[in-house]
């Protein structure tokens, strides 16, 4: 395991440097006292991820696929540990769970809030939240082009992450291609986002927090109210464009901004807009027809509701807007997500093309039963073995989404709100739940059980869920 500490002191090591950063800026937030929680705890992790790498330098070696599992799972379990501490330091009242369910909520970009609503929360709390959900998004592009494409999990297709350079001898070589890959790009979006929102009006801490959920396509903001409540037009229009534009391959945009033909023929990301378009259509016609509202305020709103969908945001411009659709519908839609290397949840939209592909093809076989069609979506193309992958995929992940549906239903939580939920754990989509009296749930007020179960099916999502059982299949340990 000394290949998986020394890659994991690198996590560490950034969880420290957006502590010091998030405890200089708390430095001038007002008299809250909780900038020295975080430069304590920047210090503290920032010698211990030295320490650790100093003691494996020299002797870390590649990683095999189960400890490539391991890390990725691993990641997203114990950094929330590390993370959460600051904020219990500085708000004694939040119990240790709540603290833990807000961290990997934030890393895994689910969005989903265990503290009390975000207009009691001290600035640098909410700042902190922002960093997390932001490092979460970076994160995960990085995890996929590191660990989970080169492994194929769930079928996932490697030829977009390119080489790696995988005959490197260390695997500090191939975690630095990985990152320069993800980092540069995700940060110039956040900036741009950032940059847009401020100039369109909106204050600092909420440009900041909005640009860091756009870009993961997380949930948490600076306020309880909905976007639509305190944000001009021209906002939400921005986070929607940059939701959708993250629900997308970053790895397409990357070769997109380079002017490469290779984008144009990368079918999955087109997909990705064009759903996102009539949905959004489709969405402001049925709020105009059910009254109220002007067509653009209803374009605004549908398109916004559409984008946090497909993204798995939640970024919602009005409360209650994912209600619009029908109820089968909307479970379909944050099932799948959006384009895989993308920071959006769900199963991703290339793997449902691929089961759409294979079902024609058998429809084909059923009237040409000596037919020979090639098994293609857009550019990618599919064999036994990756179909085989992707269906396994989809079984684990709809048996997860039961589970953790199964423990908000402990909860006493209605049905058809824990079956929502469930699908939404999996997926890593804040989507709101309502409970008895059309009460909007509060996750403080959940049983213990049921958000450590939350937290372990929110991780579980995060890392294709298949990654996660690998972890426990005795084959893969003894091979």
């Amino acid at each position: 395991m000394i290949a998986v500490l020394y890659v994991y002191s690198y996590f560490v090591a950034g969880i420290a440097l957006l502590l010091l950063l998030n405890g200089i800026l708390a430095t001038g937030m007002g008299p809250e006292g909780s900038a020295p929680a975080f430069l304590i705890s920047a210090a503290l992790l920032l010698f211990a991820a030295g320490a650790i790498n100093l003691a494996v330098r020299g002797r870390e070696r590649r990683l095999k696929p189960r400890e490539r599992f391991v890390l990725a799972f691993g990641a997203y379990l114990t950094l929330p540990v590390l993370a959460c501490v600051p904020v219990v330091v500085a708000m004694p009242d939040v119990a240790f769970l709540d603290a833990y369910f807000e961290a990997v909520s934030a890393l895994t970009t689910t969005g989903w809030s265990a503290l009390p609503e975000a207009d009691r929360l001290p600035q640098s709390i909410l700042l902190w939240r922002a960093l997390m959900q932001w490092m979460g998004g970076a994160m995960i592009l990085m995890i996929v082009i590191f660990i989970l494409a080169p492994a194929r999990v769930g079928g996932l297709p490697d030829s977009q992450a390119g080489p790696l350079d995988y005959s490197a001898s260390v695997e500090r070589q191939r975690l630095g291609l990985a990152l320069s890959r993800v980092l540069p790009l995700f940060a110039a979006f956040t900036s741009a986002c950032f940059i847009l929102l401020t100039l369109s009006g909106v204050q600092l801490l909420d440009a900041f927090t909005l640009a860091t959920a756009a870009v993961s396509t997380s949930g948490f903001t600076a306020r309880t109210a909905p976007i639509g409540d305190y944000l001009p037009d021209s906002a939400i229009w921005i986070i929607t464009l940059f939701s959708v534009m993250s629900a997308t391959s970053f790895l397409w945009l990357r070769r997109a901004l380079r002017a490469e033909p290779a984008a144009l023929s990368h079918r999955e990301s087109f997909y990705v807009v064009g759903t996102v378009t009539v949905l959004g259509i489709m969405v402001a016609y049925m709020l105009l027809s059910a009254g109220g509202g002007g067509v653009t305020g209803n374009l605004r709103d549908g398109f916004s509701i559409a984008a946090s969908i497909v993204s798995t945001s939640g970024l919602e411009a009005r409360t209650g807007g994912h209600a619009t659709l029908p109820f089968a519908l909307l479970l379909m839609l944050i099932f799948v997500g959006g384009a895989s290397f993308s920071t959006a949840g769900g199963i991703k939209m290339f793997r449902l093309g691929a089961m759409a592909v294979q079902s024609m093809r058998e429809l084909v076989r059923l009237v040409y039963p000596h037919a020979i069609r090639a098994a293609r979506f857009g550019t990618q193309s599919y064999n036994i073995q990756t179909m085989k992958a992707i269906w396994s995929l989809l079984f684990a992940a709809l048996s997860m989404a039961l589970l953790a549906g199964a423990a908000l239903g402990f909860a006493e939580i209605p049905v058809d709100q824990a079956i929502l939920g469930g699908f939404g754990a999996v997926s890593n989509m804040a989507i709101g739940l309502f409970g008895e009296g059309n009460q909007l749930v509060r996750f403080e007020t959940l049983p213990s059980v049921t958000k450590t179960a939350l937290c372990f099916i929110m991780a579980m999502g995060r890392v294709e869920v298949l990654a996660a059982l690998a972890i426990i299949y005795p084959p893969l340990w003894r091979g």
